[in-house]
C-alpha cells in the first residue's frame, strides 16, 4: 500500500513588479535612516566643535623666553613651563624674599614671588593666575597669585604672591620649582593652558 503525503503550507510567489517595489522600498528605508544617523552625528560633533571654541582667542607671536631672578641657590631650580598655546605669557619671575631649604629628604619653604606676564592674546582677560610649585619625585604643592585686574590685549602686568609657606617630601634631596600659568578667565569662559614638562627635571607631574 502506498501512502501519499500532501503539504498544508501554501507558498506565495510575488510578481515580478511587486517584488520589485518591495525591494526599492526597503532599500529607500535603509537609505533614510543612514541618513538620519548621518545628521545625528554631524550635530553631535558641530556641538562638541562649537563646545570647545567657547574660548575664542589667538594668540600673537611667539613666546618670549622668561628671565629668572632671585637667590643664588634657588634660581638655579627654577623652571618656567613651556606653554604655546597659553594666551597669557611669563615674561619674567622675581624670588627676591623667598626661602627654601633642603635636608633630610626634606624640602621646606616659604613662597614669595613677583611675576611680569604679558596677554598675547586677541582677546580682553578678566583674570590670570599664575602657580609656583615646589617639590620633586614625591609630588608638589602649589602657591598661587592671581592679578587684580583685567588685562587688554598686548598689556603687561605684574602680578605677586608671597606669604605662603609648607613642606615636604624630597627623595634624594631632589626639588625643582615649576612655574607656570595655572587658568585664565575670559569675560564668558575659563581656559587651563597646557602643561610641557621635560622628563629631564625628574619631577613628578602635578596631575
Amino acid at each position: 500500500m502506498m501512502l501519499s503525503y500532501g503539504s498544508n503550507c501554501a507558498s506565495h510567489v510575488l510578481p515580478g513588479r511587486e517584488l520589485g517595489a518591495a525591494m526599492e522600498f526597503e532599500m529607500r528605508t535603509t537609505i533614510f535612516l543612514g541618513l538620519l544617523l548621518l545628521m545625528g552625528s554631524l550635530g553631535i560633533g558641530q556641538q562638541q566643535q562649537h563646545d570647545n571654541d567657547a574660548c575664542k582667542f589667538s594668540v600673537q607671536g611667539n613666546p618670549v623666553h622668561a628671565t629668572v631672578t632671585g637667590p643664588e641657590d634657588i634660581v638655579p631650580l627654577v623652571s618656567v613651563i613651556e606653554q604655546p598655546d597659553s594666551p597669557v605669557e611669563i615674561v619674567s619671575v622675581d624670588l627676591e624674599g623667598m626661602w627654601l631649604s633642603v635636608s633630610g629628604e626634606q624640602h621646606t619653604e616659604r613662597a614669595c614671588a613677583q611675576y611680569k606676564v604679558h596677554n598675547r592674546s586677541d582677546q580682553s582677560i578678566q583674570r590670570v593666575e599664575i602657580e609656583l610649585r615646589v617639590g620633586g619625585t614625591g609630588g608638589a604643592g602649589g602657591y598661587g597669585a592671581v592679578s587684580s585686574s583685567a588685562l587688554a590685549p598686548g598689556q603687561t602686568v605684574e602680578i605677586k604672591g608671597c606669604g605662603g609657606g609648607g613642606h615636604g617630601g624630597a627623595p634624594g634631596n631632589h626639588v625643582r620649582l615649576l612655574v607656570s600659568v595655572h587658568s585664565v578667565d575670559f569675560e564668558g569662559c575659563s581656559y587651563r593652558p597646557s602643561l610641557r614638562i621635560p622628563r629631564s627635571l625628574g619631577v613628578t607631574p602635578p596631575w
